[in-house]
């Protein structure tokens, strides 16, 4: 202790202290590393005998490996002998089989032939049934036709007979034909000449309305009055323009003028003594455009219809007699037809100026003509 006391108490050198310190270290480290080589050599001799016992164990393994193989090896040599002595006795086989489906083959086209033939005699001998059937009812139906034929014939025979009587008898009756027939003729020329007659009678009737249009185109052109006369009808139209001012009902004194000259000329024509008889009825019709309402334009086209009539009727007109006034009074009539008939031009549009018209018109005596056509028809007289 004192020592060491007295140690402490003598400072060593720095550069002592400091080599010391390391070969404590290098000797420290020497140590480990002769300790790890140990256990390093510890390692490998443990390894090195666990290496040589497993080498043992798998060289032990091998000489029986190799001895099992050397027994599969004489076992695979036998297997080899016996699948060679098999392979011969299967090529025997073999050949034999090859040999037997050659024969069965050449059998089997013996009996494909041999099947052919039977099908194609069994083939002629259906045909010849089917034959021999088809003969049997021709036949049969031979012999029903030979019964029949002779029905026939003898059914002939009786008809022929019974014509040829029947021919004696309608020859007989032909004659008396004959001269009825002749009589016949005769009735039928004279009917024909009956006929003829009233055919030029009903030709008259039908042509009465032609005739009449005609004389009145003919009447008012020798007068020279610029009227147009509807060639189907007979209808006389008076534009509203010379004859009325507008929406009024009052004849002007140029329409009164024109209606002095056209009613008695139309009039006349019509009560001639050729045409008084077929003749039933002079109508007095005012028309009118679309302006204005339906209602409206009827009321003016019967009030200008009516004062054409009062005007032909009344003691002003001195263009007819009063018993021809008096005449006219019993078949003229007056009718309004506002916008009902309106006239159009050529491309489809309203002609206004010739849609506000008078139109005068005749009517025939239908029923009276009817009655007479009935009278030419039954003969009478």
């Amino acid at each position: 202790m004192l020592a060491r006391g007295i140690g402490r108490g003598k400072p060593r050198p720095e550069n002592q202290s400091y080599w010391m310190s390391y070969s404590d270290m290098m000797a420290a480290l020497l140590l480990m590393f002769v300790l790890l080589l140990f256990l390093s050599f510890n390692r490998y001799v443990t390894l090195q005998d666990t290496k040589e016992a497993e080498l043992a164990a798998k060289e032990e393994e091998l000489a029986l490996q190799q001895e099992q193989l050397a027994r599969s090896q004489e076992e695979l040599q036998e297997n080899q002998r016996a699948l060679s002595s098999l392979q011969a006795l299967l090529n025997t086989q073999q050949f034999t089989l090859t040999e037997r489906e050659a024969e069965l083959a050449e059998k089997n086209e013996a009996l494909a032939a041999s099947q052919e033939e039977l099908e194609q005699s069994l083939a002629r001998l259906i045909l010849q049934q089917e034959q021999i059937e088809e003969q049997e009812r021709l036949l049969a139906l031979s012999e029903e036709e030979i019964a029949e034929a002779r029905r026939q014939l003898d059914e002939y025979s009786e008809d022929l007979e019974n014509r040829e009587i029947l021919l004696s008898a309608r020859d007989a009756e032909l004659l008396t034909e004959r001269l009825r027939v002749t009589d016949l003729e005769t009735l039928l020329n004279e009917q024909k000449a009956v006929l003829d007659a009233q055919a030029a009678q009903i030709d008259e009737l039908v042509g009465v309305r032609a005739r009449i249009v005609e004389q009145l185109r003919d009447a008012f052109s020798q007068t020279g009055l610029e009227v147009d006369v509807d060639a189907q009808t007979g209808a006389i139209t008076l534009r509203n323009a010379v004859f009325f001012d507008t929406d009024r009902a009052n004849i002007k004194e140029e329409g009164r003028a024109l209606l002095d000259q056209l009613i008695p000329l139309y009039f006349r024509t019509l009560m001639s003594q050729e045409n008084a008889d077929y003749v039933a009825e002079i109508i007095i019709e005012g028309h009118t455009d679309s302006d204005g309402t339906y209602e409206h334009n009827l009321d003016l086209s019967q009030r200008r219809a009516l004062a054409v009539v009062n005007y032909c009727l009344g003691e002003s007109f001195v263009g007819l007699t009063d018993a021809e006034k008096d005449q006219l009074r019993m078949m003229i009539t007056a009718n309004g037809r506002s916008e009902s008939q309106l006239k159009y031009d050529a491309y489809g549009v309203e002609d206004k100026e010739a849609s506000r018209r008078v139109e005068i018109k005749f009517r025939l005596k239908d029923a009276e003509m009817i009655d007479s056509l009935n009278r030419i028809l039954s003969g009478d007289s």
